[in-house]
This record gives structure tokens, C-alpha cells and sequence, in this order.
């Protein structure tokens, strides 16, 4: 009995977390408007009060609320797929590539120049493919908060798409490299493996997304023309993100590319009136969702990592930003885009969470056993990029949004 009672107060409690990470979430979200930054900055510093702050939201108390974060990511892939139009990328879609590319692997040089100056190969080669990795969740949140229109948003959208793919697989190519350079490939793992897993993480996502995609978009187009109601279109959207969000988890597919590429089929397959039906059903469907996987963040952030990363963690954050600054920049004037796009791009192109965690989790159960020192560094140097450009990101996006004036008050402030 006495453990039923304890399962129990467990199970009840994770309401009142929730409960809780909503309401301050909520509350300094609009704290942080008033001072006219983004209301995700408001959403993490409820994070971090809740979190490493007070200690009411414990490291075990957040591990069952896992999922949510998983949940919130899969909306925001999906939006960031409906995004996706062949139609629109028929014009833009050579540039895009071309600018991801670029400043991924720009972005990725730089870090690593810059730190293999003051470390090991192995450790500078990981967080130099860490550090391609851009949010799409912060930057999604507020293109839908401000209805923000116009060629940095076109642009921004599909490059953060895309940038995950090139970020996987430039991972798998280095982490390959990082285990032979190590001297543990030969013992421990075969190169060859790491390097191909990306791709067959890709292909993966590109079945399960694409196949659900083609069912959840023949469904859609059935249901507007029988005229029903948004209800139906929500409960859609709600079985495919799930579906393919835990298909993707059961099978080692990219919880974030699946349902974007589930997200592209479904807005290729419907037509105009049914995409601004599931547009604005999305939209007013995933906001709570999103005050709590970012106060959720928050909370997960630790203090401690301030003090272990040390001045590695200051050097890849400066190189991150000369990478993503420097990348975009050349990016965008390859495919000569017009100046705004060239001069505020870096700077929408700074957010870093969910994505760059997953990857040096990822680097960390492939070296903890052989070189466990470099494991633990790559862990906390992330951890700590995660931490300020999470604070400083989406001021910077509504910033590059301001200056280019795609900007627009939401209707439901």
C-alpha cells in the first residue's frame, strides 16, 4: 500500500508541476513584453526560478515530464514543414540550400579553429558539429506571436528546416573522425557505423514521415471537402505529430525531422483553404504547449555548468556567433539576397535547445567509455551554449525581425 500511496502522490503531483510551470511561464511572459522582449525570455527565467533557482521542479520530477518536450518539438517541426511549399520553394530553393550549407559548414569551421587551439581534436571536431544546430522552436513561437511576413521569414523558415538535416549528418562525419582521431574506433566502435547512421536516420524520417504525411493530407483534403468542421482537422494534426513523434522514438528516426517532412507532404497535398484552416488551428491549439517546453527548459538548466565549462565555453560560444554571423552573411551573398537579409540572418540564426542536446548526448554515450574527460566536456559546453543563447536568442530574432520590419503586434495581445 505504502508504495501505491507514493506512486500516486508522484502521479498527482506531475498535475501540479504542469499547473505551475503554466502559470509563471504565463506570467512572466507578459512580465517580459512589458519590457519589450520576446515572452519566451520571460517563459525561461520562470524556468529557471522553478528550477535551479527554488528547487520546487526536481531533476527527477522533470525526467517524467520528458515527453512534453518531445510533444512541443514535434508541433513546431510539423509547423515548420507546413512551411514548406513546393510552389514557394520553386523560386527560393536552390538559394536556401546553398545559404544552409554554407553557413553550417562555416559555422562548424570556425568553432573548430577556433578550439583546437586550447583542446583535444576529438572535443573541438564534436562541438564544431554541435554548433551548426539552430532552434526552430523559439524562432517558429515568434514568427507566430508577431504574424511576421516578408523575405527574412521566407527565408529563415525552410533554411531552420533544413539546417537539422545538414547538422545530423555533418555529426555522424565527425563524430566518425572525433573516434579514430581518440584511438577508440578500433577497440570500441566502427567508424564506418557512425558515419552511415546519420543517413539512415534521415531515410528513416524521410518513410515514416513522408508516409503518414500522405495519409494525414489525403484525410484533410477528404474532410474540407464534406465541409467539417476545424475539430476534425485539429484531431489530424494531433494523431500525426504523435504517430510520427513516437515512431520516431521507437525507431531511432529524428523526432524533429519526421514530423516536419510529415508537415511538408500535408501542405503539398491540400489546397490553400485548407491550409489556412490548419494554420489557424495550429495556432491557437499550441501555445500552451509552448509556455511549458520552454519554462521546462529553463528549469532544466544548471548553474554548475557556468563553472565547469570554463573558458572553452566562452570560446564556443564567441565562435559560434562569428560562425553563424560569418556564415550567413557569405550564405546570403552567394545567392545575392538583399542587404537586410544579409545583415540580420546571423542573427535569427542563434537559438540552440533541443536539437544540439540530443547531439551531445549523442557524442557523450559514444565516448564516456574510452575518453570519458572529453565526454564530459562536450556535455557542459553545450549545456552552457544552451543556457545563454536560450536567454539571448530570441531577443536577437524579434531584433532582426524589428529591423527588417516583418514585425506585426499579435491580435492577442
Amino acid at each position: 500500500m505504502l508504495l501505491i500511496d507514493v506512486v500516486n502522490e508522484s502521479y498527482s503531483m506531475l498535475f501540479v508541476n504542469v499547473g505551475a510551470a503554466l502559470l509563471l511561464g504565463m506570467i512572466l511572459g507578459r512580465v517580459a513584453e512589458r519590457f519589450h522582449l520576446p515572452n519566451v525570455t520571460g517563459y525561461l527565467i520562470a524556468g529557471l526560478i522553478l528550477g535551479p533557482i527554488s528547487g520546487f521542479l526536481t531533476t527527477e520530477e522533470l525526467q517524467h515530464l520528458e515527453f512534453i518536450g518531445d510533444l512541443a518539438l514535434g508541433f513546431i517541426a510539423f509547423q515548420v514543414g507546413n512551411e514548406l511549399w513546393i510552389g514557394k520553394l520553386k523560386e527560393t530553393g536552390r538559394k536556401i540550400v546553398i545559404i544552409t550549407i554554407i553557413q553550417a559548414l562555416f559555422t562548424s569551421a570556425v568553432v573548430i579553429l577556433v578550439l583546437i587551439l586550447f583542446t583535444e581534436p576529438g572535443i573541438a571536431l564534436m562541438l564544431g558539429a554541435i554548433a551548426a544546430a539552430t532552434a526552430p522552436a523559439p524562432i517558429m513561437m515568434l514568427i507566430s506571436k508577431y504574424k511576421t511576413k516578408g523575405e527574412l521569414t521566407d527565408t529563415i523558415v525552410p533554411i531552420v528546416g533544413l539546417d537539422d538535416a545538414v547538422g545530423v549528418i555533418l555529426f555522424g562525419i565527425l563524430l566518425s573522425i572525433s573516434i579514430v582521431i581518440s584511438g577508440t574506433g578500433a577497440a570500441n566502435a566502427d567508424p564506418i557505423q557512425y558515419l552511415l547512421q546519420p543517413l539512415i536516420e534521415i531515410g528513416e524520417s524521410l518513410l515514416i514521415g513522408g508516409g503518414i504525411g500522405l495519409l494525414a493530407g489525403f484525410a484533410m483534403r477528404t474532410m474540407t471537402q464534406y465541409g467539417e468542421s476545424k475539430i476534425s482537422i485539429l484531431d489530424t494534426i494531433v494523431i500525426t505529430v504523435f504517430i510520427t513523434v513516437g515512431l520516431a522514438l521507437v525507431l531511432d528516426a529524428s523526432p524533429i525531422l519526421t514530423p516536419m517532412i510529415a508537415g511538408a507532404v500535408v501542405t503539398n497535398l491540400i489546397n490553400k483553404d485548407t491550409y489556412k484552416l490548419e494554420e489557424s488551428t495550429i495556432r491557437f491549439f499550441v501555445p500552451p504547449l509552448m509556455i511549458l517546453f520552454f519554462t521546462l527548459s529553463g528549469a532544466r538548466l544548471e548553474f554548475s555548468v557556468l563553472q565547469t565549462a570554463g573558458l572553452l565555453g566562452l570560446l564556443y560560444i564567441v565562435g559560434r556567433t562569428i560562425g553563424k554571423f560569418g556564415g550567413c552573411w557569405i550564405g546570403t551573398s552567394v545567392v545575392k539576397s538583399s542587404p537586410h537579409i544579409r545583415s540580420y540572418l546571423g542573427f535569427a540564426m542563434l537559438p540552440q535547445s533541443g536539437v544540439a542536446i540530443g547531439l551531445a548526448m549523442a557524442a557523450y554515450n559514444a565516448l564516456k567509455d574510452s575518453v570519458p574527460d572529453q565526454a564530459d566536456t562536450i556535455h557542459n559546453i553545450t549545456l552552457l551554449s544552451v543556457f545563454v543563447f536560450a536567454l539571448i536568442g530570441p531577443i536577437l530574432v524579434k531584433m532582426a525581425f524589428d529591423r527588417t520590419g516583418e514585425t506585426k503586434k499579435s491580435a492577442t495581445e
